[in-house]
């Protein structure tokens, strides 16, 4: 899969979107200036639990591989030898998070049908919608989730990609 990233995006080690790290555990980041995802220690807006320590990749999407004039796009994805995770991340300073969450739906549904067309995906595929809100002190807390089983079954049927509205990803062995 990295050589066919390297294909279609030239500026992929250029512009530093693509990391890997064996840390237990990390956190994604989507600055608020830049529009660009980072790994970060903590306080971030998606948690990634890495309790076997392996290889795991991260690709900053939006703003790296894709800029504004590619259209809306999904922020991130992490990723190991059996799945790859697209995922869009929501802050809710606006109060509509039922708006939010639809619109990230189209923006992964719309990095999966250009990976699907455009990269040699050769593993599992899992999408997140991850909806957070920041406090006063500056701590982000995640939102509480409804499960949209008539979104996640139209992953399921037509990108063979399951959805989750959640801000955790844990891979396991």
């Amino acid at each position: 899969m990295i050589n066919s990233l390297k294909e279609v995006f030239p500026h992929l080690e250029e512009r530093e979107c693509l990391q890997f790290t064996t840390k237990e555990a990390f956190e994604i980041f989507d600055h608020e200036e830049d529009k660009k995802c980072y790994i970060i220690e903590e306080n971030g807006q998606f948690k990634v639990v890495n309790s076997q320590k392996k290889e795991i990749g991260f690709l900053a999407l939006d703003e790296c591989l894709f800029d504004s004039s590619d259209g809306s796009r999904a922020d991130c994805m992490v990723f190991d030898d059996e799945v790859i995770c697209f995922i869009e991340l929501k802050d809710c300073k606006n109060k509509n998070i039922p708006a939010n969450r639809r619109k990230a739906k189209k923006q992964l549904v719309a990095v999966i049908e250009f990976f699907q067309e455009n990269i040699k995906l050769d593993r599992a595929l899992e999408a997140y919608i991850c909806v957070t809100c920041s406090t006063k002190d500056g701590r982000v807390t995640m939102t509480p989730r409804a499960n949209n089983k008539e979104a996640q079954l139209e992953f399921e049927e037509f990108y063979n990609t399951a959805l989750f509205y959640d801000c955790t990803k844990e891979f396991k062995s």
